[in-house]
């Protein structure tokens, strides 16, 4: 395990720890983290690192000697007989293990939140393909394929895999505060043509007991023309759509704004910054907002390139981010030490 350290301008730490998740979290303090906002990867979607193949002969190509029982894939090059690893969260040989696996993530987790803490956790779903599995390349690896295996379901189902990690984890005794709707406008175009087009993800709000830290001051948004003219008159709301703003305390200050509810429409992120699924910021800008004490301690177990840690820098809140993949922290560096001239504010 790999720790980078690093400080914004601001002096609020920022630690970067390249390990598997489970791993790193076992080596954080007890009782030391404020809120836990993450998205693990998706069951299927996404491969984020190519195959790693250990013995065998210097210079082959690695081709998989096939598929074994039930599935499984024959973890031999069938030229030179080296073994592929493919350790990952996402590959898993069914749905139902790979909720195990993230299960374990958050009961690792349990043990350095502190009482008051809060969970955010963002997870799209999948869709089943048949029962034998299929080939895919992986994004960003020309040329190499991997196994995606099966879902244990009739083909084409669509699999609710946010869903059952949420049940698993109220199994586990977590406390389901909010299942929010993320609203994709603008979404990227599908040629399916025989169902919907996806255009949600669902972003889940645990905590451990009833009484914990919430801010809704902080995500209040502003009253529009939907309201009657004279409620509006009297509740004024001047705050933007946003977490970036200091929100009225005091009646004085004028009327705090309305609950945002729990849909929430933000443009996915469309910058290409070298991840195959950044996130947009004004999400853990939200709920880091409205569940992370002032000067209080955000992790994220799955931190890719980083997008928490840029919004807890900005508000001013210290960060742990925990990836398997060095190079996603050096391009979280990049972006957390990036600093708007103009504004003084992460670029």
């Amino acid at each position: 395990m790999t720790t980078f350290a690093a400080r914004s301008p601001e002096d609020d730490a920022v630690t970067l720890v390249t390990a598997d998740a489970e791993a790193g979290i076992q080596n954080l303090p007890e009782d030391s983290i404020d809120c836990l906002v993450t998205s693990p990867p998706y069951w299927r979607l996404r491969d984020y690192a190519p195959d790693t193949w250990t013995g065998g002969r210097p210079g082959c190509r690695h081709r998989s000697a096939g598929l074994g029982s039930r599935g499984s894939v024959q973890q031999r090059c069938r030229d030179c007989g080296a073994r592929r690893e493919h350790p990952q969260i996402g590959l898993e040989p069914t749905a139902d293990d790979y909720v195990e696996t993230v299960r374990a993530v958050f009961a690792a987790a349990r043990r350095v939140l502190t009482p008051r803490a809060t969970v955010w956790v963002n997870l799209g779903d999948s869709y089943s393909t048949n029962s034998d599995g299929y080939w895919c390349t992986t994004p960003g690896h020309t040329g190499q394929s991997h196994y995606r295996p099966r879902a244990d379901v009739p083909h084409k189902n669509l699999l609710g895999m946010p869903w059952r990690l949420a049940f698993a984890l109220q199994n586990d005794g977590w406390i389901l505060r909010s299942a929010i709707v993320w609203h994709k406008p603008h979404a990227t175009p599908t040629s399916i043509s025989d169902r919907l087009a996806t255009r949600h993800e669902m972003l889940f709000l645990f905590v451990t007991q009833p009484d914990y830290y919430f801010d809704l001051d902080a995500i209040r948004q502003p009253y529009t023309g939907d309201r009657a003219l004279s409620r509006r008159a009297h509740h004024r709301g001047t705050k933007p759509n946003t977490a970036r703003g200091t929100w009225p305390r005091t009646p004085a200050d004028g009327q705090r704004g309305r609950n945002p509810g729990n849909v929430w429409t933000i443009p996915p992120d469309r910058t290409r910054i070298g991840h195959p699924a950044p996130s947009p910021a004004e999400i853990p800008r939200r709920c880091i907002a409205a569940g992370c004490p002032p000067g209080g301690h955000v992790l994220d177990p799955f931190s890719g390139s980083g997008t928490t840690a840029v919004a807890a820098r900005e508000l001013g809140r210290r960060f742990t981010g925990i990836d398997t993949n060095p190079a996603y922290h050096e391009l979280a560096l990049r972006r957390i030490t990036a600093v708007d001239p103009d504004t003084g504010r992460p670029q």
